[in-house]
């Protein structure tokens, strides 16, 4: 089945969303005018308006009769959780140009939970990447990630782990089909907030924890990770039967 491309106006309310962030723009900041985003997006004035409109009715701006737009709150990022993707694949979505530090990379001996989530055989190790992604000066996630440590056949010190896991994987002949995974407010705990360090460390995160699966339903990467509450939000559809 092919995916239903968005409409351009939710195209561009995504652009404006991203250049909002971009920009470093705050509540009671004034945004770009009509005219400014039609030549920076190259759209028409139909377009832009439609797209003004629907950051309206999310409450992020709020038009000013002869004065232009204003930021009324920060934009956050908000994803299907159905929707299978990357840390990295995530931020880009959005246009953030998140700055991705490797903590701590190392060959490590696995919990009897670990090994038994991801199905490893008596003395197979994993390795445990540990990251933290900054938005300018803001940490936006922190993210623990193992896997086992024959799905990489490099030494660890010579791949660069700055990039997409999933991409790294994938290259290895690794391909993630799909992943069961759990989602939960918590607040850091000491050590975790002595990695991220200052206020960022403060307040609610999201946890994502997930089990990565091939086609096949080999269990190949057991993430977690840490959301900042006040950037990122998730969603489903639910049904009744």
């Amino acid at each position: 089945m092919t995916r239903r491309q968005p409409t351009l106006a939710v195209q561009v309310r995504d652009r404006i969303r991203a250049l909002i962030v971009e920009q470093g723009l705050r509540a009671g900041d004034r945004l770009p005018s009509e005219n400014e985003l039609i030549a920076l997006f190259d759209v028409g004035r139909t377009s832009i308006r439609e797209a003004l409109k629907l950051l309206e009715q999310e409450g992020l701006i709020q038009a000013r009769h002869g004065d232009g737009r204003y930021l009324t709150s920060q934009p956050s990022l908000d994803r299907p959780l159905t929707r299978l993707e990357g840390v990295t694949e995530m931020l880009a979505s959005r246009g953030h140009t998140a700055d991705n530090t490797v903590l701590d990379v190392a060959a490590a001996e696995p919990s009897r939970h670990q090994r038994e989530l991801l199905q490893l055989p008596p003395g197979e190790t994993v390795v445990r990447l540990e990251r933290l992604r900054r938005h300018r000066d803001d940490a936006l996630l922190y993210s623990i990630d193992l896997f086992p440590r024959s799905l990489v056949g490099r030494p660890l010190d010579e791949v660069d782990w700055t990039g997409s896991l999933f991409g790294l994987l994938t290259e290895y002949g690794h391909d993630i089909a799909y992943a069961v995974a759990q989602v939960r407010a918590v607040t850091l705990g000491e050590a975790q907030a002595g990695r991220i360090g200052g206020a960022d460390a403060d307040g609610a995160w999201l946890l994502l924890t997930q089990t990565h699966h091939d086609s096949a339903g080999r269990p190949l990467l057991y993430s977690q990770d840490y959301h900042r509450g006040t950037d990122f939000s998730f969603h489903l559809v639910r049904r009744r039967d």
